[in-house]
């Protein structure tokens, strides 16, 4: 497939069929420019700079997984999202809940390139091996695929030239690349004494991420998905979007 192929549009029974929706059909991204004709599917997808240090080959390809169970993993997985999608790939999200797509925005994902499918249960796999060959990258969550269903899509998308992301909550082998969030700081808040939380404006959040590749390697890095650098501040001001 050349680099000019159009990217592979989501099969319009399939919308009906499985709930499928795009993510700025819930929340509106900010204005930008073309994303040009789009990338094919069954190459290694491009991600921001943050981004690919943490993978082997500095670019999202077969199979990697995101430790689900720390605080700031979503903000990681819109930010791994962010560069494929501004690029004009298709991606999913599938079975997952709470997404808050303006956190999406906020961290460079395109809405327009994101699909959400509302399954459950077994739906998930099924709705999962429906998309393996139609999209470039298919977010899922681990904990519904039984082993030999984890091997049968990892086979799919690996035959289809599918990026698969796991969303982990339950151990995946053979991913290229495990992303995990050890510490997040937000800046902003000014501490508070008579409440649990603090008060003030939050500006910007920074992620230390580190990643177990599979070769026995790995790296860390520290990932800003919301912002905080000036020179890559994507910031959404929810009030003005409200």
């Amino acid at each position: 497939m050349s680099s000019g192929s159009a990217v592979p549009a989501v099969p319009a029974a399939l919308v009906a069929q499985l709930g499928l929706k795009r993510a700025r059909d819930l929340a509106p991204a900010p204005a930008r420019g073309d994303a040009g004709a789009g990338i094919p599917a069954r190459h290694s997808l491009p991600v921001t700079t943050d981004i690919s240090r943490l993978l082997p080959s500095g670019a999202l390809a077969a199979q990697a997984a995101i430790s689900a169970g720390a605080v700031g993993a979503l903000g990681l997985l819109w930010r791994l999202l962010a560069g494929p999608t501004t690029a004009g790939a298709w991606c999913a999200v599938v079975g997952l809940r709470r997404l808050y797509p303006l956190a999406a925005a906020a961290a460079g994902a395109d809405l327009d390139r994101i699909a959400l499918v509302d399954a459950a249960g077994p739906r998930i796999a099924d709705a999962a091996n429906a998309l393996a060959d139609g999209l470039a990258a298919l977010v899922v969550p681990s904990a519904a695929f039984t082993p030999a269903q984890t091997r049968r899509l990892a086979s799919k998308a690996r035959r289809a030239g599918t990026a698969l992301i796991w969303w982990e909550t339950r151990p995946v082998v053979g991913v290229d690349a495990r992303l995990s969030v050890t510490r997040v700081r937000w800046e902003g808040l000014r501490p508070n004494e008579d409440r649990r939380y603090g008060h003030g404006a939050l500006r910007s959040c920074e992620l230390d991420v580190a990643a177990a590749w599979r070769t026995g390697r790995g790296a860390r890095e520290s990932v800003w998905p919301y912002g905080g650098r000036p020179e890559a501040s994507n910031v959404v001001e929810l009030r003005r979007r409200r």
